[in-house]
Formats: C-alpha cells, sequence, structure tokens
C-alpha cells in the first residue's frame, strides 16, 4: 500500500513536471516567434520578421505596443481616427515623435478609457486627441468588444501591475491560440504582404485600400463606396429589428456606465492628469448621415452634441479659471463631407474619402489643423469644415448643418434616391 502511494505520488509528480516543461517550451517558442509582435526580441527574415496575426489582434497588439514605446502623446478613437490622423503631423513637432495612434476598429468609449488609463500607467501622457463617432456621446450602455483582454492593461491605481502584467503574458504565451498563431507565422513567410500598419500605430489607408485583394481595388472606389453604404443600412436595419423584438424593457443603466459617462471619465482623468485633451466628432460622408436621417436618428444625434457640450460646460464650471476642454464637430454638412462620388463605374478615386464611413489623411490633417489652430498655407483648410462646440453656439451650429442638409439633398437627388433604393432593397 505504501509502494502503491509512493508510487502514484512519484507518476503525478513526473506528470506535473512534464506538463510544465511542455508549457516552459511553448512559451518559448511562442516568445521567439512572438506572433502578436508582445515583444519585438528576435525579428529573422523568412521566420517570423512577416506577422500576419497581428491584424486581427490589433487590441492586443497596441496594449504591447504601448508598454514598449511610452508615447507622449496618443490618438484615441475608432478605425476612422486609426486611418487618417497622423502622428506624423506638424503639430506633434515638438513631442519628438513620441506619438502613437492608439484607435481601432469599433473602439468603444469604455474601451477608450481603458486603453488611457494603460498609457498613463506605462508613461505620463502630455496629450491626447480624442475622436469620437456620432453614436459615442448617449446614455447606452458601455460596452466592449469580443477581442478587448482588460488583463493586459496596466491601471494607474494598480498597487501590483508587474503581477497583473506577467499572469496576462504567461497566460497569452501558454495558449493554444498564440501557438497556433507561431505555426502559421512561419508558414506564411512566404506570403508576405506590405504592411498597412505603421510603428506609430496608424493604419495606412494608401496600402490598405490598395492591396490587391481588397474590394476598393477589385470592384473600384464608387462600387465599393457602394458596398459600405449597404453594410451601413444593413447594420442599422438589424440592429432596429432586434430592439423591436426586445420583449422586457432594458434594466436601467446608472449614468457612469453609458457611453457618455465613459467620456465623462475620460474627461475627468485627463484634467486630474494635466493631460491636454482635444475632442473631435468624426466627419462620416453625408451618405452616412442621410442613411442615419432615414432612420429617424438625426433628433438623438443632435441630443448627444447637446449632451457633450453640456458635460464639458459643467467640468469647466468645476474648475475657476480653468480654460474649457476644446470641442470640435465635423461630422455635419460641409465641403468635405458632400464630396461628389466618382461616376458609376468610374475607377476613379475621391479626394477626401476611402468609402462613406473612412476619411481619407488629408482630412485627418484638416482637423488636428483646425483643433490645434495650426496653419499650413500648401494645405488650406475649407472654411465650412468644423466649428467649434460650446453652449453658445450649439444651437446655431445644429440650425446651420439642419440648413445643409437640405441643401444637399436638392443638389444631389440622384444620391438620396439610391440611398433610398439601397433602404428598400435591405428592408
Amino acid at each position: 500500500m505504501i509502494c502503491s502511494a509512493i508510487s502514484l505520488r512519484k507518476y503525478v509528480g513526473v506528470a506535473l513536471g512534464s506538463a510544465l516543461l511542455l508549457l516552459a517550451v511553448v512559451a518559448v517558442l511562442n516568445v521567439v516567434i512572438d506572433p502578436f509582435a508582445m515583444y519585438r526580441l528576435i525579428e529573422i527574415q523568412g521566420v517570423n520578421n512577416y506577422k500576419p496575426a497581428i491584424f486581427n489582434r490589433i487590441r492586443l497588439l497596441k496594449a504591447f505596443e504601448i508598454r514598449r514605446l511610452k508615447p507622449a502623446a496618443i490618438i484615441l478613437g475608432t478605425s476612422r481616427s486609426h486611418v487618417a490622423l497622423r502622428p506624423t503631423h506638424e503639430t506633434w513637432a515638438d513631442l519628438g515623435g513620441q506619438v502613437y495612434n492608439l484607435a481601432f476598429d469599433g473602439a468603444t468609449t469604455k474601451e477608450m478609457y481603458a486603453y488611457l488609463l494603460h498609457a498613463q500607467a506605462v508613461s505620463p501622457l502630455k496629450r491626447v486627441v480624442l475622436g469620437l463617432d456620432t453614436y459615442h456621446p448617449t446614455r447606452a450602455p458601455a460596452m466592449t468588444r469580443p477581442d478587448f483582454d482588460p488583463l493586459l492593461l496596466n491601471d494607474p491605481n494598480s498597487a501590483w501591475p508587474w503581477v497583473r502584467f506577467i499572469t496576462a503574458d504567461l497566460r497569452l504565451l501558454t495558449s493554444y491560440e498564440t501557438l497556433h498563431a507561431s505555426m502559421q507565422t512561419v508558414r506564411l513567410q512566404a506570403d508576405s504582404e506590405p504592411s498597412w500598419l505603421a510603428p506609430n500605430g496608424q493604419r495606412l489607408g494608401d496600402i490598405f485600400f490598395h492591396n490587391a485583394g481588397e474590394d476598393f481595388m477589385t470592384i473600384g472606389p464608387r462600387g465599393y463606396f457602394e458596398e459600405i453604404d449597404k453594410f451601413e443600412i444593413e447594420g442599422k436595419l438589424q440592429w432596429r429589428k432586434a430592439s423591436a423584438k426586445q420583449s422586457e424593457p432594458a434594466l436601467p443603466v446608472s449614468p457612469e456606465e453609458t457611453s457618455l459617462g465613459y467620456i465623462k471619465r475620460i474627461v475627468e482623468f485627463c484634467r486630474a492628469n494635466r493631460i491636454d485633451l482635444r475632442i473631435f466628432l468624426t466627419p462620416a460622408h453625408a451618405h452616412q448621415l442621410e442613411i442615419s436621417a432615414a432612420g429617424g436618428e438625426r433628433s438623438w444625434i443632435e441630443g448627444a452634441k447637446r449632451d457633450l457640450v453640456r458635460l464639458l460646460a459643467e467640468d469647466a464650471a468645476r474648475l475657476p479659471g480653468a480654460a474649457p476642454i476644446p470641442l470640435w464637430d465635423f461630422s455635419g454638412y460641409s465641403t468635405v463631407t458632400t464630396e461628389s462620388l466618382p461616376a458609376i463605374g468610374s475607377r476613379k478615386e475621391m479626394t477626401y474619402y476611402w468609402d462613406s464611413s473612412h476619411f481619407k489623411e488629408i482630412v485627418g490633417d484638416y482637423i488636428l489643423d483646425q483643433i490645434f489652430g495650426f496653419i499650413n498655407p500648401s494645405r488650406p483648410v475649407p472654411n465650412d469644415f468644423g466649428i467649434r462646440l460650446t453652449p453658445d453656439t450649439i444651437e446655431s451650429a445644429l440650425a446651420e448643418d439642419r440648413a445643409a442638409q437640405a441643401r444637399y439633398r436638392a443638389i444631389h437627388p440622384d444620391d438620396i434616391k439610391q440611398i433610398d433604393t439601397f433602404i428598400a432593397q435591405t428592408e
């Protein structure tokens, strides 16, 4: 009996040791291949230099890039800011290149807040640019996307940040997902393509959209623009149908846990840490504005803008003598957002847009020029692009935008007809 117990313990010990050895081997392999660019310790041409896995794990990649680069300024936002806002813009010159585009696809305000805290915990920030889409400043419940992993992010209030890092890193390094990605990384080295992700975090539109396999190239700029219109319509229609089917009323959400509530947290955090915060509303093309209007969203978008203006006014009122945090609105009808589409069948690109949602780098430059008061004589910003929203300007700005919408509809009846046709085909 005693011998059996000893044998069992020995067997368990051997099995445990073998399992730990196997995990160690897997972890070392994953560190060397580094498929998600977590550490960038060893990069060998033809072995692990090309890392295709990162393009589907941008949230993960950027969490580690912040650790590695320790930027002095960051850009927060969705894919619109990810594509169009340059960390190399002239207005960042005083920071010596220590700027990182921390925007990513579908970013929510709750995620933006978490990444802001992460960046501040790694290295104190001097400046933050926050790009919000018009659906962000609402009282909808705050959420995170499936690939958001809070364990990868530091918190300036954490007493033991290194414990959090070690446990999160080990979980990744010993996971099957990472091992599979490592094997794929080695296997796909011969299939490498030009990287659309710059070292400073920006998605390079000229590379991303011009990739031979992208719809932008296969069906052309006009066709791709229409595909994004249809995608937007389908997404809004599915959301409305899901909301209509909801049998029970949604549970009340505390103001702090709404999307607007997390914007308030960002504002308060930047105030408390003396971070220069600039906020802007992104400029989708007028087609997106018309799709929203057709869905009855115009009134709540206007309400969201009023709420955001009120939030910033209340913030300034709490701090006598403090300058209000600037809020710029580029989301309305303007020379930029009403750009005409290429003719049907044309391969000509638009000046300002890749599609109805994503604007080009020149528009991102206009935005940064405006919000920082930077003037480049060779790049004059259109006079009607961008307005500073304050309690004194909000109502006149909304009224002018309604008038601009009426003018757009009168000048572009074919565009309105096309959008109506897409909506009818989807319903």
